[in-house]
C-alpha cells in the first residue's frame, strides 16, 4: 500500500490566481504549501487559513461532503473543526470544488511527543461521543467505512500476508475472526468522522484542540472511528478514552478491535512504503488490540 499519485499538479502560482479570480479580498495573504492529505493538497492562506484542492478525482466527492455537511455539525462538537468559511467552484482553472477553511494551529498527533497522547483520552472520547447521533436518510455513505467489516475481508487478508511477521499474527488474525462474529450495528446510522487516526488530530503543546479532514465523513458504525482512540492512544489511556465516551454495548467494542488491525496493518504498510510516523501508528494500534484482547479474556 502506497500513497497515491496526484492526478492534477498543483503549485502556488495555480492557488494564487484560483483565489485571485474567486475570493480576491483574501488575496493580500501570502500562499504557501504544507505537506499534502492522502486526498488533497494543502496550502497556507496568511496565517489563520488554509486551501485545500482535491489531489484525485476520488476525493472531489469527500470534499463536496465536507462542504455540506461539516456546518450543520460543527456547532455541537467540542474541538476545533475546519469549517469552511469560503467554497471555491469547478473552472477553467482547476475542474473540481475546492475550500477555503481556518487554518487549527499545532501540529499533528504523529509528530507530537508521545506523552502528550495520553492526555488526549478524555477529550477525544467526547468529541466521538458528540458527533455520533443518528445520521439522516441523505447522509453520505462510503464504501470503504460505511459497510460492514466482512467487506474488508479480502484486503484484510491480503494486507496481514503483505505485513508478514512484522506483527503477532495468530493473535491478529483471532481478533479479526472474533470481530467478524460479533453482533453488526443494527441500529441508525451514526454520523461518523471516519478516519479519526493520529495525523487528523491536532495538538496545541501538550493539548488536542482540533480534529481535521472530515472528507470520510459519513453514516455507518461508530466503531469504526473508535477504533482511532486505538490508533492514536497508549494503551494505559485507553480505558479513559472509554469512559469519556460512554456506554458502549460489548459487540461495540468487538467490532472496534476489529477495524483496528484493519487500519493497523494499512498504517504499517504505509510506514513500510512511505511515511515512517504512520509505521509506527500501526503498530501501535496492533499492541493496543492484543493487550486490551488478552484484558478482556482474562475477565
Amino acid at each position: 500500500m502506497t500513497w497515491p499519485s496526484a492526478e492534477i499538479e498543483v503549485d502556488v502560482a495555480l492557488v494564487t490566481r484560483l483565489v485571485q479570480s474567486q475570493h480576491p479580498d483574501l488575496i493580500s495573504a501570502s500562499i504557501r504549501e504544507v505537506p499534502s492529505g492522502f486526498d488533497n493538497t494543502i496550502w497556507r492562506l496568511g496565517d489563520d487559513l488554509v486551501v485545500r484542492l482535491p489531489r484525485r478525482q476520488i476525493a472531489v466527492s469527500l470534499i463536496e461532503n465536507e462542504q455540506r455537511w461539516l456546518p450543520l455539525l460543527a456547532p455541537r462538537l467540542p474541538l476545533l473543526v475546519p469549517l469552511p468559511v469560503r467554497v471555491g467552484t469547478p473552472s477553467d482553472l482547476f475542474p473540481w470544488p475546492w475550500t477555503i477553511a481556518p487554518w487549527i494551529k499545532g501540529i499533528p498527533g504523529n509528530e507530537v511527543n508521545p506523552d502528550a497522547l495520553n492526555a488526549a483520552a478524555a477529550p477525544l472520547g467526547a468529541f466521538l461521543r458528540a458527533l455520533h447521533h443518528d445520521a439522516p436518510m441523505d447522509a453520505p455513505t462510503n464504501k470503504f467505512r460505511s459497510v460492514a467489516l466482512r467487506n474488508h475481508e479480502e484486503s484484510f487478508r491480503n494486507r496481514l500476508d503483505q505485513v508478514g511477521d512484522a506483527v503477532n499474527q495468530d493473535d491478529v488474525q483471532s481478533i479479526w475472526e472474533t470481530s467478524l462474529e460479533a453482533d453488526g450495528w443494527n441500529d441508525v446510522p451514526q454520523w461518523i468522522h471516519g478516519d479519526p487516526h493520529p495525523a487528523n488530530l491536532i495538538f496545541d503543546d501538550t493539548a488536542l484542540v482540533g480534529i481535521i479532514d472530515f472528507g470520510d465523513l459519513c453514516a455507518g458504525d461508530p466503531a469504526t472511528d473508535l477504533a482511532g482512540g486505538f490508533l492514536a492512544l497508549p494503551f494505559e489511556s485507553l480505558a479513559t478514552f472509554l469512559d469519556a465516551y460512554g456506554d458502549i454495548h460489548d459487540s461495540t467494542v468487538q467490532r472496534t478491535l476489529g477495524w483496528t488491525v484493519h487500519f493497523g496493518v494499512m498504517f504499517i504498510l504505509l510506514g513500510m512504503a512511505e511515511e515512517p510516523t504512520y509505521g509506527l501508528i500501526g503498530h501501535r494500534a496492533i499492541r493496543n488490540a492484543i493487550n486490551f484482547a488478552r484484558s478482556r479474556e482474562g475477565k
